[in-house]
């Protein structure tokens, strides 16, 4: 009996030192998070964005961070690649499963690509198409 009294001890022991080590919480004006903007370590928590990562303020400058951001940009060479496949008509949903890139990315890409024409044609009376 005092055998499993020891391991269950030992394991508590264990579970608190594991969970203190991983414990991402610093103090409110941590230096560990300097300001991006101005490099000012005098930063406090405020909030946290849609998935719960949280936000960061700087006291110097007023700008809010977040601390480890999963911005993705996307390459010039997925760019053409979504551009020659919307030559090929298929569709966005498969367009965007095949790159990698969101459904709503996609369809701001191709709507700010489809209002800025390539070519414009001036009305005037010696072009063909006027009226």
């Amino acid at each position: 009996m005092t055998f499993l009294i020891n391991i269950f001890f030992w394991l508590l022991s264990s579970l608190l030192k594991y969970q203190s080590s991983t414990e991402q919480n610093p103090p409110p004006s941590s230096p560990l998070f300097p300001c991006p903007n101005c490099g000012s370590h005098h930063t406090i928590k405020n909030g946290s964005i849609h998935n719960g990562k949280p936000k960061r303020q700087c006291k110097e400058c007023g700008c809010q961070f977040v601390i480890n951001p999963t911005n993705k940009t996307v390459s010039d060479e997925t760019k053409q690649l979504i551009d020659k496949l919307l030559l090929e008509r298929i569709s966005l949903r498969v367009i965007a499963r095949v790159t990698g890139v969101s459904w709503s990315w996609l369809q701001n890409y191709v709507n700010s690509s489809a209002i800025a024409p390539s070519v414009t044609c001036p009305l005037t009376s010696e072009n063909p198409c006027y009226p």
